[in-house]
């Protein structure tokens, strides 16, 4: 064979190799484009499937029938039910029956309203009620973790025990009742998720802690670690390197929390009250349809999936005029305006500390405003009040923060308490105490029209200085003008648009069309991680043949041949012998 056969044989194996590597597009299965090329046929005998929607849950007028909806909060703290009231009272209007499960009865003096139904089992109260009776501000103001994670851990599987433990809802469970669909709270679906098993209807979620996206990965939804602050930290969108490790850190051990310490306590709750009910895992993966209580104003821009939408103000709504006690308070001292504080409802002042108690009214009495603040033990409990501040049990939140003369809200940066500051466009400081506050104050400061303090390393001249800034500098409530300008910028209101898809589910009797495969794929197959191993295995076998042929091919072309071996010289031993001969004569001739 002589070296250009070989030299040719190498190049046509190493061409061969390279066409295997790469397939053509013509002989994909898909072509991967949009709009080109004929469209395929279905095979002899096979029908196309039809497009159109099904029809079941409809009138002949195209609305949605009367349908019965199970509500269900698990969440520790009455905020969680703001938006429940707000979509059920909707639905209730549109001719829907609602019964809501929750742990906060409603007030004595509440009407009945025909259709809405609240169901508060009694063990489920009590639990959150001892649960909650916690020192947050103290805590936080103390450097101390406001709910330890072992604490965290145990309310998930015992507040599930203390729901599906009681009489009143086992009578309910056992009530014969059917249900068209169940709506939870995406913040902790993993117990609620065994009634929409009971009951054999599809669910959906309001996600009501806009900043916890588990529910929404969990659905398939992509949430990149790289954009997504961590709920309980104060990073932004816009990290640095070091941000970025310790967010990814972070999401990755609460992670780790959910489905390998937290969902498995559950599971077994669920297995105790429903012995057929499979794994969480499974029955979160089939949610239909989520209301993500958040919008790209308020907090940040999501890769959400079809069968998501944002809801956030949910529950806003124009200011009402005040009483005239409070609204002559609110105009009276100097006529500069009012400052109103409220910690939320999950946040109790009465629990702070004497001393950061002191330096509030000592702030407060050096400013030339009124302050209307929320004490849940009203004025007689603080004899040292500055004549300027007023305590009050409860106060309208919405009807203060959209009156003309408010120029601040000191709040710990609760979520819905947010969203109304930026619905009524008002500058805030943030003293974040505990769970989503300091995300949300996080992205309030990022956006300008907020100051975000730390209650540990609180000072009065930081206080003083704040409230003063976003009062005096006309940023602050600028940029508040411009977010309210933004978030009421909608085609419709969140509430339509939470009660359109609520109806879209039961018409489409769940919208299985919605979910997407990626759900259902484990971490590796959606991560690409056995895609990335055949390519890497393909480049390390290419590597391997290509050099072996490389090899062959430089012993082919550059390795000289071996020189043509020569006949031996014989040696004739008669010559031989007749040399040393002439050699021992010569010598003797010498001497």
């Amino acid at each position: 064979m002589s070296r250009r056969v070989c030299c040719l044989l190498v190049l046509a194996c190493a061409a061969a190799l390279c066409r295997a590597a790469v397939p053509s597009p013509a002989s994909s299965g898909s072509s991967g484009s949009s709009g080109s090329g004929p469209r395929q046929q279905p095979a002899a005998g096979q029908a196309e499937k039809p497009s159109g929607p099904k029809q079941d849950a409809l009138f002949g007028d195209g609305s949605t029938a009367p349908s019965s909806v199970l509500m269900i909060t698990m969440g520790g703290t009455r905020s969680h039910k703001v938006p429940f009231m707000a979509l059920g009272r909707a639905l209730v209007q549109k001719g829907h029956n609602v019964s809501f499960i929750s742990a906060f009865p409603p007030a004595r003096d509440t009407p009945e309203e025909p259709g809405f139904e609240e169901v508060t089992p009694l063990g489920l109260v009590l639990y959150i009620r001892n649960y909650t009776d916690w020192d947050l501000v103290g805590a936080r103001f103390r450097g101390e973790e406001p709910v330890p994670w072992d604490q965290a851990l145990a309310y998930t599987y015992e507040t599930c025990d203390a729901m599906l433990s009681d009489p009143e809802t086992q009578q309910f469970l056992h009530s014969g009742r059917h249900f068209d669909l169940l709506i939870l709270d995406g913040a902790y679906p993993e117990c609620a998720v065994g009634l929409a098993h009971h009951f054999n209807a599809p669910f959906m979620y309001i996600n009501t802690v806009g900043f916890h996206l588990a529910s929404v990965s969990t659905a398939g939804s992509p949430v990149p670690y790289a954009t997504t602050p961590f709920l309980s930290r104060s990073f932004t969108d816009k990290m640095t390197l070091l941000q970025r490790a310790e967010n990814s850190l972070y999401h990755t051990l609460f992670f780790f929390f959910n489905n390998w310490l937290m969902t498995p306590l559950v599971q077994n709750v669920l297995n105790k009250h429903f012995p057929d009910v499979p794994t969480i895992a499974k029955l979160t993966s089939n949610v239909s349809f989520i209301l993500q209580n958040a919008h790209h104003t308020v907090s940040y821009s999501r890769p959400y999936l079809p069968n998501v939408a944002e809801i956030a103000c949910i529950h806003c709504r124009e200011a009402r005029p005040l009483s005239k006690e409070l609204d002559e308070f609110v105009r009276g001292g100097k006529g500069n305006g009012f400052i109103f504080v409220s910690m939320g409802s999950s946040v109790r002042a009465t629990n702070m500390p004497e001393l950061l108690r002191l330096l509030f009214l000592r702030v407060f009495a050096q400013l030339p405003y009124q302050v209307l603040w929320k004490w849940e033990f009203g004025s007689e409990s603080m004899p040292d009040l500055p004549p300027n501040v007023r305590l009050e049990r409860w106060l309208p939140q919405q009807d203060l923060l959209g009156h003309p003369k408010i120029v601040a809200f000191l709040t710990h940066g609760g979520l819905l308490s947010m969203f109304e500051t930026v619905y009524h466009g008002v500058p805030v400081v943030t003293l974040p105490v505990f769970c989503d506050h300091d995300a949300n104050s996080a992205k309030a400061q990022d956006d300008g029209y907020a100051i975000q303090l730390e209650l540990q390393q609180l000072t009065a001249d930081d206080l003083l200085t704040s409230l003063k800034a976003v009062i005096q500098d006309p940023k602050y409530r600028a940029a508040a003008k411009h977010r309210q300008t933004i978030l009421r910028d909608q085609r419709q209101s969140p509430l339509e648009t939470a009660v359109y898809w609520t109806e879209y589910v039961l018409r489409h009797r769940g919208a299985e069309h919605l979910q997407a495969p990626v759900r259902h794929m484990p971490f590796y197959q959606w991560a690409l991680l056995d895609v990335i191993a055949v390519y890497a295995l393909l480049v390390y076998v290419t590597f391997k043949v290509v050099k072996i042929m490389a090899s062959f091919a430089y012993r082919c072309i550059i390795t000289p041949p071996p020189p043509v071996a020569t006949k031996k010289s014989v040696t004739n031993p008669v010559a031989l012998a007749n040399g040393i001969a002439n050699g021992l004569a010569n010598g003797k001739k010498r001497d």
